[in-house]
């Protein structure tokens, strides 16, 4: 399986952390928050890996380079004009083929093992499959709804208490059928949880909800980033001890 890391994000609420830099290159124990996603990726068998860029995308190619140093190969597609979640891996079309293929945000704090979400889509094979995370305070996310047989049924787009019916968010990482991907128009904004799977929906098409285990954040803010820098040197969340800093004497 291949995979897309969406990674085109300015963060203009972090930059007081990245400055100039993309958000995806924001450090995180030592090194970018999407070098951690690549090595994610490399532990669930993924080696084929295209990065979807937009803002300042130089620093993050000249840092992953063909992806040799890290164990996999990288390519690149560079976003010229919005084009939405959807559309940017739409823009991918030519690296992901006629084989399913798996979606991540380069600028989140995740250990999740990818291989049970793989595994899950595999054996149902529905058009889609959204990893899904239990958190506690879901309101600045959006809520997958799901049945008995693990199928979600509705999105709630960021809740209030009111309409929050369950603590299940979408993570933002997918499992997506190449065919599926010819709904999503070229060359205008469309995206993933506001577009594409509302439209699945209606069609009748299948969307898998996987809840997952691990930590998974996103560290879109400052509070939320460090946060996250945080739980890693605390061990909630489990990055490679290569990263960690060595213990003081």
């Amino acid at each position: 399986m291949k995979a897309v890391i969406m990674a085109g994000g300015e963060g203009k609420r972090l930059k007081t952390v990245t400055g100039d830099l993309p958000k995806p290159m924001a450090p995180m124990l030592g090194r970018p928050m999407m070098e951690h996603i690549v090595e994610l990726l490399r532990r669930a068998g993924i080696t084929e890996i295209c990065a979807a860029l937009k803002y300042n995308p130089q620093p993050i190619i000249d840092h992953f380079g063909d992806g040799s140093r890290f164990g996999v190969h990288m390519e690149y597609r560079v976003e010229e004009s919005p084009l939405g979640t959807a559309g940017v891996v739409k823009n991918c079309s030519g690296f992901y083929g006629s084989g399913d293929f798996l979606v991540i945000s380069g600028d989140t704090a995740c250990d999740f093992d990818l291989g049970a979400l793989i595994r899950a889509h595999e054996s149902r094979r529905p058009a889609a499959s959204i990893a899904l995370y239990r958190d506690s305070s879901p309101l600045r996310y959006g809520l997958a709804v799901s049945d008995e047989d693990g199928l979600v049924r509705a999105f709630i787009e960021k809740p209030g208490w009111e309409r929050v019916v369950t603590d299940l968010v979408n993570t933002g990482i997918y499992i997506i059928s190449p065919r599926v991907m010819r709904y999503v128009p070229d060359g205008t904004q469309y995206d993933f949880a506001g577009d594409l799977f509302p439209l699945l929906l209606e069609l009748g098409e299948d969307i898998l909800g996987v809840p997952m285990e691990g930590y998974w954040c996103d560290a879109g803010t400052p509070r939320s980033y460090y946060q996250c820098c945080i739980d890693a040197l605390d061990g909630k969340l489990s990055l490679p001890r290569a990263v960690l800093p060595e213990a003081a004497p």
